[in-house]
């Protein structure tokens, strides 16, 4: 009996001691995963980390310890790009507290959040029995006033609200005890000013609290394989001077454009290019003298392609014409002026067949650039999706105008985050490394495919007549129909940082007349080009540059009979090699210098060049 007496009490002491250590040690673990979630363990790289402060916000909202507010409300605040922050905002709603109110108030109102965000912050609003907007309440209404402790008195004007007087809280007429002392506002209807946790940015890490607004997307079909649209602009020598000694006045350009645009789908394939150059001269010496001098070109071309698998027919129209004007003044006669415009023109169609496509892949690159980078940080979650991709490259298309790349960064972080795609927010570096991506340079004109065809052309060529009035029945002229044969090929190689692609053409003249006063020649001509370009980077995604390496060969007749000329023949053949750098400033804008050898007609040319061209409003999309 005595032993059960014994046993008895000590079961009753383990008892009653049972909630002090249970409370001990639930304290000592709050504090544990506190530390774990502020900073990461030397043993754990920061994939782990991710993961292991994940659970540690599940367990501090489990535990309901006032002590783990703080950190939840910062989590809340800060983790936007992270799934811990949609845990602590939903586990604030399990906490009794007044800071955590105008918190999830701000999160609820916040545009630039997730909507699920929203959704849970006003969720966790409801279970707390406060309203989503800030200086509203909602609650049972009170009767009577109280007391509080502090000696003030509460008139209870509207029932619901909370407010801390010397660390109390009174909720509907009801005190209970508090360890923090922050005013929400609600007993005056007056919004609570709450200052950020240190170190943290108020509403998030990168993003800042500026919403952004919704991107348009550009309509495409869902068959549709590749697209592009761009604006070029170039500019060669341009120059302009006085000479105040000889009191003489010069000017020279030379500048293009280009507007381009194509879309690919799985059996209508369709595209343009509107081009102009001028050449355009002045001297302007003192006195009667005057030289001017300019030229113009103005082309376009268009086709279309009807697919059935990789095989398709083709119709093309091209048309083109040049103006060449030329002005003298003599100095003194008069009679020795000088002025001629002269202006050819060329128009053709043509129809015919061929196999596959060569496509702009440059978007599709700059969506495999972005995964690579997320996957080296170890924040990818999944690969990305055609679904995915697709939105991305569409989103920016739409932003291609925008002068800063904030708004893109942000939708593209925002995609990604909704996707699943992002594992957690982006750090400084990650963010920098994606930015990188976004503004990469070097994904202009990057092919790929095998494309050959064949077509039948007719046109019209008109040419001038000589200044003198006689007639100009020299070379072709009039109707010309010719063959055409074209092939392509493009590939992306070594993690998409070398490009080879090669071009090569044949043209034969057809149908023209060989007796008579309109006989005219039958001229050929067939060329290749093969040309690699290697692109480098720096070490977190930096575009450095180009080096490229191309080769030409051409080889043609124009038929004019002069077989024992001193140059071989009709027949010309023409070798070219070429070794450049450029260096791109932006989307389809950068400037080469290259060095050229060149033998043509048994002369050898050597030379270098240094170019530069403008790509305004540049957009690519490729599917996957």
């Amino acid at each position: 009996m005595r032993a059960v007496v014994v046993i008895l009490a000590v079961a009753a002491m383990a008892v009653a001691s049972a909630p002090a250590f249970a409370q001990s040690a639930q304290a000592g673990d709050v504090a544990g995963w506190i530390k774990l979630i502020d900073s990461q363990p030397a043993d754990l790289d920061r994939a782990a980390w991710k993961e292991r402060r994940r659970d540690a916000a599940r367990k501090l909202v489990g535990s309901k310890d006032k002590k783990a507010v703080p950190t939840l409300i910062k989590l809340a605040e800060t983790e936007t790009f992270d799934i811990i922050g949609e845990i602590a905002i939903e586990g604030l709603g399990n906490f009794n507290d007044p800071a955590v109110v105008p918190v999830l108030q701000k999160i609820a109102n916040d545009p630039a959040r997730d909507k699920a965000q929203r959704d849970l912050a006003k969720k966790s609003l409801g279970k707390l029995g406060a309203s989503t907007t800030a200086g509203a309440t909602t609650g049972p209404k009170p009767t009577g006033g109280g007391t509080s402790p502090a000696g003030g008195t509460t008139t209870g004007a509207t029932g619901g609200t909370t407010g801390t007087t010397g660390g109390t809280t009174i909720t509907g007429g009801a005190t209970a005890t508090t360890e923090t002392d922050v005013t929400t506002g609600l007993e005056t209807g007056t919004p609570a000013v709450t200052e950020p946790a240190a170190g943290a940015a108020s509403g998030s890490v990168l993003l800042g609290e500026k919403p952004v607004a919704a991107v348009g997307l550009p309509v495409m079909t869902d068959d549709t394989i590749a697209a592009y649209e761009r604006l070029t602009f170039v500019g060669g020598v341009a120059s302009f001077g006085y000479d105040t000694v000889r009191k003489r006045m010069a000017f020279d350009a030379d500048a293009g454009g280009l507007y381009a645009k194509r879309i690919e789908r799985e059996k209508l394939a369709w595209g343009m290019d509107l081009g102009a150059h001028v050449v355009a001269g002045m001297i302007n010496p003192k006195g009667r003298q005057q030289n001017r001098g300019a030229q113009i070109d103005i082309a376009g071309t268009g086709e279309v392609r009807f697919y059935s698998g990789k095989l398709y027919g083709i119709g093309k129209a091209a048309a083109g014409t040049q103006i060449n004007y030329v002005s003298y003044s003599h100095e003194t006669n008069p009679d020795a002026d000088f002025k001629d415009t002269r202006t050819t023109f060329d128009l053709q169609v043509a129809i015919g067949g061929g196999y596959g496509r060569v496509v702009d892949v440059g978007a599709a690159i700059r969506v495999r650039r972005l995964s690579r980078t997320l996957d080296a940080a170890r924040a990818l979650g999944k690969p990305i999706d055609p679904a995915t991709a697709r939105r991305l490259q569409l989103t920016w298309w739409s932003l291609r105008g925008e002068r800063s790349t904030y708004t893109a960064l942000v939708a593209t972080v925002a995609i990604l985050r909704e996707a699943g795609i992002l594992l957690g927010e982006p750090d400084a570096g990650l963010a920098y490394e994606i930015l990188n991506v976004l503004r990469d340079s070097q994904l202009f004109l990057r092919p790929s495919g095998l494309d050959i065809q064949l077509a039948i052309s007719e046109g019209y060529l008109l040419r001038p007549d000589y200044p003198d009035g006689t007639p100009n029945a020299a070379g072709e002229h009039g109707r010309v129909e010719q063959l055409l044969a074209l092939a392509g090929y493009g590939t992306q190689l070594a993690d998409d940082t070398l490009e080879l692609a090669g071009h090569a053409y044949a043209r034969y003249r057809l149908f023209a007349p060989s007796e008579g006063e309109d006989a005219q020649p039958t001229p050929w001509a067939l060329g290749a080009t093969a040309r690699m370009r290697r692109f480098t980077y720096g070490d977190h995604g930096d575009p450095i540059g180009m080096v490229d390496l191309g080769g030409d060969v051409m080889l043609s007749s124009d038929d004019d009979g002069s077989d024992n000329d001193e140059q071989g023949g009709d027949i010309g053949l023409r070798l070219g090699g070429e070794l450049g750098f450029t260096w791109w400033l932006n989307q389809a804008s950068g400037v080469r210098l290259a060095a050229s050898i060149i033998a043509d007609g048994g002369e050898v040319f050597i030379g270098a060049n240094l170019s530069a061209t403008y790509g305004l409003l540049d957009a690519t999309f490729a599917g996957p």
